[in-house]
């Protein structure tokens, strides 16, 4: 009856080969001495795919040496394999004698002229199996129970262009891209230290995909790395395509809103914190480097602050620090002053706001939350469309509401005012991830002010300063300097001293060498 279903609807029944496809990719199959067992077991796992592709060759144009190479059409160059490998391969292997095949074809293969980075032989079809899906040509040969591969994959992938997000007036402009090798690329070529590891994981089972984990061996600690290292072995995931599923699994605190390991695209950010015995997770297919531990002030300092002289970059930090505060608080602050304390504002701008406010329908608390979730509207849809047109909507899309609103009397020009603040203020917030939460806070301090006035916002304050002292990233604590108290790295938090004056590495973060290097015959400046 169910046949019948399944052929009048036109759906096909699963193909009996699916159990033993899965069967072949889990067992341990050696590799076969016999060519066509190899071949019949490679496509019993591959044959589905559309860019599989084997081609068959007569190893030095001899009838008696057959081989075969398999690769992914797609990634693979196959220009360069028609003229660099398979070429050699039928032309230039010289054979003296039948044992050659089992006694010299390994020594024979790797002694061809071939232009490529790495070979290698395996003797398993599923490391074959596995290479052939990383992009690589495995080639199999016939009465040899090895098979070779060779690196000449061709993966699409952008170049180095200037960072998108992290924008800068000043320093490197250059960003990582989704390739792992080229980000890996990026930061040898700043740091020439052969103290600078680089440890490749396979990580998850489907993807199988590549994640470097960058750090100085005589700088980071090893305590933590050792805690990373035991989280990536026991990752327990289907697939990963960027760092933030790796964030989200290796947080301690799940719960927070906050993000407890940073990301960045800028290749100097990064180096900042390798130096400093930070650890960088580099992902393949992103372009997002993520940095543990990480510490909440490090979401308010920007590469700028080191380029720039020390007056600057301190005015810079504390001007974010004072833009973070009117984010959280300014739409708050406006409704206990309107709705409960008109005595603390002067009496010309006490009667202004009074005369403004008179053909306004809605209590100060809701014409805050009418105005805020409008802002946040237009700015994710500002996001989402595409460029151009998405800051025209933005800014056209703001003026037009919020002139609107005020003509219609729904909204006083205030309290367009202050949203109109608090959005600018949010945009001073260097990182994004961190500027999500912290506009997200306001909302609830909104609804603590409707109901306890300023009472209401200093407890809503409080608990955002404990729940952040409470937090970890790594077991190192997440509000360090400021708790606990590390006097030595208040010289780089709200303000930043002169360069000279830095001579010691965060006490915040643990590492293996508090003092930082200076040039022979140089001394370092005393705490």
């Amino acid at each position: 009856m169910w046949n019948r279903i399944d052929k009048f609807f036109g759906i096909s029944q699963p193909k009996k080969e699916t159990t033993e496809h899965i069967n072949i990719a889990k067992e341990k199959i050696v590799i076969s001495e016999d060519l066509e067992t190899n071949l019949n077991n490679l496509q019993a796992n591959l044959s589905d795919s559309v860019d599989f592709n084997s081609k068959d060759i007569l190893l030095g144009g001899n009838q008696n040496y057959k081989a075969t190479v398999t690769y992914i059409v797609s990634i693979v160059n196959q220009q360069y394999l028609q003229q660099e490998i398979l070429k050699p391969l039928m032309l230039n292997i010289k054979f003296t004698s039948p044992e050659d095949t089992k006694k010299n074809i390994k020594q024979l293969v790797q002694q061809l002229p071939l232009p490529i980075g790495q070979t290698s032989f395996i003797g398993s079809l599923n490391e074959a199996i596995g290479e052939i899906l990383e992009g690589k040509v495995v080639l199999f040969i016939n009465h040899f129970d090895q098979a070779f591969v060779l690196d000449i994959k061709e993966l699409a992938s952008r170049s180095v262009e200037t960072p998108q997000i992290e924008s800068a007036t000043r320093g490197p402009q250059e960003a990582f891209t989704e390739n792992l090798e080229l980000n890996i690329s990026l930061i040898r070529k700043r740091i020439r230290d052969n103290n600078l590891m680089i440890e490749v994981h396979k990580v998850v089972a489907r993807t199988k995909t590549d994640l470097g984990v960058c750090y100085i061996n005589d700088l980071a600690d090893q305590e933590i790395l050792k805690q990373l290292n035991n989280r990536i072995n026991n990752l327990d995931l289907d697939g990963v395509v960027d760092t933030g599923y790796l964030d989200q699994y290796f947080q301690d605190n799940w719960k927070t809103p906050f993000p407890i390991f940073q990301n960045t695209e800028r290749p100097d950010k990064a180096i900042h914190n390798l130096l400093e015995g930070k650890i960088l997770l580099v992902l393949d297919g992103t372009p997002f480097v993520s940095i543990i531990p990480t510490t909440f002030i490090q979401f308010f300092q920007t590469p700028e602050d080191y380029y720039d002289i020390f007056y600057v970059g301190s005015a810079i930090r504390i001007l974010r620090l004072i833009a973070t505060f009117i984010t959280v608080s300014l739409p708050s602050l406006y409704i206990s002053l309107v709705s409960f304390h008109h005595e603390l504002l002067p009496t010309d701008l006490a009667l202004t706001i009074a005369t403004t406010r008179q053909e306004v329908p809605f209590p100060s608390y809701l014409e805050a939350v009418i105005m805020e979730v409008s802002l946040e509207l237009l700015r994710e849809s500002g996001i989402r469309l595409p460029g151009a047109i998405g800051q025209t909507i933005g800014i056209v899309g703001g003026l037009v509401l919020g002139e609107a609103a005020v003509n219609a009397g729904l909204v006083s020009p205030p309290m367009v005012i202050v949203v109109a603040i608090t959005a600018i203020s949010s945009f001073v917030i260097p990182d994004y991830e961190a500027a999500i939460p912290l506009r997200l806070l306001r909302f609830p301090l909104m609804i603590l002010a409707s109901f306890f006035s300023v009472y209401g916002i200093m407890v809503g304050w409080l608990f955002i300063l404990i729940h952040l002292c409470s937090l970890e990233s790594f077991n190192q604590p997440y509000f360090a300097p400021f708790a606990p108290i590390k006097v030595t790295d208040l010289k780089d938090s709200i303000i930043r001293v002169p360069l000279r004056l830095m001579g010691q590495r965060p006490h915040s973060t643990a590492n293996q060498q508090k003092d930082r290097q200076t040039r022979k015959g140089e001394s370092k400046d005393e705490e």
